[in-house]
C-alpha cells in the first residue's frame, strides 16, 4: 500500500477514506475498533500534505493502536477496563511515535480483554470481538481487536502487544503473521506496571512475512534509552528476503511440558511444515521441554497480579480515583487483590524463579536454531469459552495455560517467536505454527517465514475472505 502511494497510484487520503469506510460498515457487527481517530488522521494528514512525508517508508498507511498500555495522545486508554474509562492520553507512547515517524497514520484503538488477562478478546467493558473468519468463534487475545481488524481488511497493520502470546494467539486464531520481537528489540515507553517484569513485548499484526520485516526495520530501538536492548542486527530486515537462507537445525515440540491436550489439527499442521522445512535442506529432530509447569504458573501469576496492581495503584495515585470490585471482572479483582498482597520479597522471588526457569529452557535449546511447534492447542475457540466470570483466578489461568501451552515460554526467556498462518481446518478456519529462535535473531525467524509463505501461500486466502465480507 505505501508502495502504490509513492507511486502515486492512489492518493493518502484516499487510502483513509477507504479504512474509515470499511471500519463504519464493518466494525458494528465485528466490534474490532472501540474507539475511533478519523478526524485527527484526517487533519493529520492534510498538515503532512506539502511536506516531505510522502517519503517516510509507511506513509499514509492506515494503522490502530491496542488499547493497552499504550498512549495515544487525544484517544482514551482503558486498558478494556471500567475503572479507567474516560482517561484521555496527553502525549503517545515511543512505539506510538515510531509508528508515526514512519509515516502510518493512526486512525483508532482496537478491542483487548481487560488488562490483556486472557487469550480470547471477550471482556465485559468493551465487549466480544469478532472472528471474520466463523462469527461464533474467538478471534484469540490479547490483540483480538488487531487481528480482527487487519483480517478483516479494515487496515494493513495493526500495533499489538504480547506478555504471553497475545501477538502470535490472535494471528494464529485469525490467520495472520504475528512476530513477538526479542525483548529489548522494541521500546514500547509505557506507562506504570507495564513491564510485566521484562515479559512484555510489543509490536504488530500482520498479514505478510515482508510487512512484517519493514514494520520491524521502522519501529526497532536503535538509539533510545531503554531497560533491555536486544542484540543488534546490521542491515535490514525487509532486504533478508533476497539472502541466501542458510540450513537450520531446528526442534519440532508437539507436547506441552504441562500435559495439556493438542488438537490432531494443529500437530498435522506442524507435521506439514516439519516436512517443508526437510525437504528444503533443513534438519529436523523431535524435542521435548523439561521444566517445572508448576513453578512457572506460580510465578506468571504472581507477576501478572502485581502488574494489574501497579497499573491501578498509578491510576488511583494521580486521579484519586478507589478501585471498586464492581469496576472489574471477578478473575481480574482476584488478580488485583494478590497483586495488592503480594509482598517485594514475594515479587522478588517470582522473578528469579521465572529467570531460572527461562535459563533452563535456553540451556535445554542449546544447539538448534530454531524450535517450531503450533501457536496454539487447538484451532479457535467458541466464544465464552474462556470466560473472566470466576473468581477462582488459578482456574481460569490454568485453562489459559491449556489453550496456550506454547507462548508464554518465549516471554520469560526474552526470545523472538513467529506465528505463521500456513493452513485452515476442515471448516475452513486457520491453523498457525509458531517457530521460535534464539535471542536476537528475528533475522532467522524472517527468512524461515519467507520460506513458508512461498511454500504454503496464505495470502490467497486471507484476500478471499476480505472480498467476502
Amino acid at each position: 500500500m505505501a508502495g502504490l502511494i509513492r507511486q502515486g497510484a492512489v492518493s493518502p487520503e484516499q487510502v483513509l477514506e477507504a479504512a474509515i469506510a470499511r471500519i463504519t460498515r464493518l466494525n458494528p457487527s465485528l466490534n474490532a475498533v472501540v474507539e475511533t481517530m478519523f478526524e485527527q488522521a484526517r487533519g493529520a494528514l492534510a498538515e503532512t500534505a506539502n511536506g516531505g512525508d510522502a517519503e517516510r517508508p509507511l506513509f499514509g498507511v492506515p494503522a490502530l493502536v491496542k488499547d493497552l498500555h499504550t498512549l495515544v495522545a487525544g484517544s482514551t486508554l482503558t486498558h478494556g477496563s471500567a475503572y479507567f474509562e474516560g482517561h484521555v492520553s496527553t502525549g503517545d507512547s515511543d512505539i506510538v511515535r515510531r509508528m508515526r515517524s514512519a509515516g502510518l497514520s493512526v486512525i483508532g484503538r482496537t478491542n483487548t480483554p481487560e488488562f490483556g488477562l486472557n487469550t480470547t478478546t471477550e471482556g465485559r467493558f468493551h465487549g466480544p470481538a469478532v472472528n471474520p473468519w466463523k462469527r461464533d468463534r474467538s478471534p484469540g487475545g490479547s490483540s483480538g481487536g488487531s487481528a480482527v481488524a487487519v483480517a478483516s481488511g479494515m487496515v494493513p497493520v495493526a500495533h499489538a502487544t504480547d506478555s504471553g502470546g497475545s501477538i502470535r494467539i490472535p494471528a494464529a486464531c485469525c490467520g495472520l503473521v504475528g512476530l513477538k520481537p526479542s525483548r529489548g528489540r522494541i521500546f514500547a515507553g509505557l506507562d506504570p506496571g507495564e513491564g510485566w517484569h521484562d515479559m512484555f513485548n510489543a509490536f504488530a499484526v500482520t498479514r505478510s512475512i515482508g510487512d512484517t520485516a519493514l514494520l520491524l526495520d521502522c519501529l526497532a530501538n536503535t538509539e533510545k534509552p531503554a531497560p533491555y536492548i536486544a542484540a543488534g542486527f546490521s542491515g535490514s530486515f525487509r532486504t533478508l528476503a533476497d539472502v541466501s537462507v542458510p540450513a537450520f537445525s531446528i526442534g519440532v515440540l508437539t507436547t506441552p511440558t504441562s500435559g495439556a491436550r493438542v488438537d490432531s489439527r494443529c500437530t498435522a499442521a506442524v507435521e506439514r511444515v516439519a516436512s517443508a522445512c526437510r525437504l528444503l535442506g533443513h534438519a529436523i529432530q523431535p524435542i521435548k521441554l523439561d521444566y517445572d509447569v508448576a513453578a512457572f504458573a506460580d510465578a506468571f501469576t504472581k507477576i501478572i497480579s502485581a502488574s494489574v496492581a501497579a497499573t491501578v495503584h498509578a491510576h488511583t495515585k494521580a486521579h484519586g480515583r478507589q478501585p471498586n470490585r464492581d469496576d472489574f471482572e471477578p478473575a481480574v479483582w482476584q488478580a488485583l487483590e494478590l497483586g495488592n498482597a503480594i509482598s517485594g520479597a514475594e515479587l522478588n522471588l517470582a522473578t528469579a524463579s521465572l529467570h531460572l526457569i527461562a535459563g533452563d529452557i535456553l540451556r535445554e535449546m542449546a544447539g538448534l536454531d530454531l524450535i517450531l511447534s503450533p501457536t496454539i492447542a487447538r484451532p479457535p475457540i467458541q466464544t465464552g469459552s474462556l470466560d473472566t466470570n470466576t473468581d477462582d483466578l488459578s482456574a481460569f489461568l490454568a485453562r489459559v495455560f491449556a489453550f496456550a501451552p506454547f507462548t508464554s515460554i518465549y516471554n520469560a526467556t526474552g526470545q523472538p517467536a513467529i506465528s505463521l498462518p500456513v493452513d485452515a481446518d476442515g471448516d475452513g478456519l486457520p491453523v498457525g505454527v509458531q517457530f521460535a529462535a534464539e535471542p536476537g535473531r528475528e533475522d532467522q525467524l524472517l527468512q524461515i517465514g519467507w520460506q513458508m509463505e512461498h511454500r504454503f501461500p496464505w495470502r490467497d486466502r486471507q484476500l478471499a475472505l476480505i472480498r467476502s465480507l
